[in-house]
């Protein structure tokens, strides 16, 4: 562990909460850019169930060559002079032991000094791909500047919980500041990185735990997606009547409740075959 300066502890899931790949992705896109160092990892046997998260094996010609757990990973990434580095986790949502692992995640940020702790989640929603909301819940600190000037909107919600505020509990059971940030993306679309609404998040981020961060590998992979996505879009009348359908809603305010979303039009785009630039 190298020596850090206020780390702030950002956390990023696979699995559930990981829409379109924004949470994880944001967390790996921390590691890759800022040249994170590998310094801790979840125990797998701790916290996960195999028969939901199954190991993946490798196996050539008869010959088992690596058996590999779900994992979490942690990262230390050290940031220039004046700015607070970061630590970056990265791994499967945990299925056991919920309290427990966020528990020891909060009493982890709380020794080594961690002004906050922030999770990153995303979520299918009657949004257009080009939209860019983000909603939070946040326990300690003030956001509130921020959250105007990004235009995030504060969470409203009763039901059943994700790990994420489990933590935050945990951080405000220790009067530590935390924040859970949730994207919102399109149900029409499958098979891609959003990289559009990560690069928003990445600059939320940035703002909010004081550190900096280029987006231009962001922004390139997004704009050839987006062609991508357009081009498909022209050619599928039924995607621009769902299209047509939100923006009438978002026009009449006729939100509906995230939870509910998902591709029960069957009228998705897949780009699942389309390889980043």
């Amino acid at each position: 562990m190298p020596a850090l300066t206020s780390p702030m502890l950002i956390i990023g899931f696979r699995g559930w909460g990981n829409a379109l790949e924004v949470s994880a992705g944001m967390a790996a896109y921390l590691v890759e850019t800022l040249k994170g160092v590998p310094v801790g990892h979840v125990d797998p046997d701790r916290c996960y169930r195999y028969d939901e998260n199954r190991p993946l094996v490798k196996i050539d010609a008869g010959r088992l060559i690596s058996i590999q757990p779900p994992e979490g990973r942690i990262y230390a990434i050290e940031t220039p002079t004046g700015e607070n580095d970061l630590l970056v986790v990265v791994a499967d949502e945990p299925s056991l032991n919920w309290y427990r692992f966020s528990r020891e995640l909060a009493d982890w940020a709380q020794r080594l000094g961690a002004p906050a702790v922030m999770t990153l989640g995303s979520m299918f929603d009657h949004v257009l791909h080009t939209d860019r909301m983000i909603s939070a819940v946040s326990t300690g600190g003030d956001f509130t500047d921020v959250f105007n000037r990004h235009r995030v909107t504060p969470i409203t919600y009763h039901g059943p919980s994700a790990i994420h505020t489990l933590i935050l509990d945990a951080c405000r059971k220790r009067a530590l500041t935390g924040a859970s940030l949730w994207c919102h993306c399109p149900a029409y679309l499958q098979g891609i990185t959003h990289h559009g609404i990560m690069r928003s998040l990445a600059r939320l981020l940035c703002e909010m735990a004081a550190f900096s961060l280029t987006t231009d590998a962001l922004e390139a992979r997004w704009e050839a997606l987006e062609i991508q996505i357009q081009a498909l879009i022209a050619e599928n009348p039924k995607i621009e009547a769902v299209m047509d359908q939100i923006r009438r809603k978002k026009r009449d305010g006729a939100w509906q409740d995230p939870g509910s979303v998902g591709s029960e039009h069957g009228n998705v785009i897949n780009l699942k075959d389309f390889r980043d630039p």
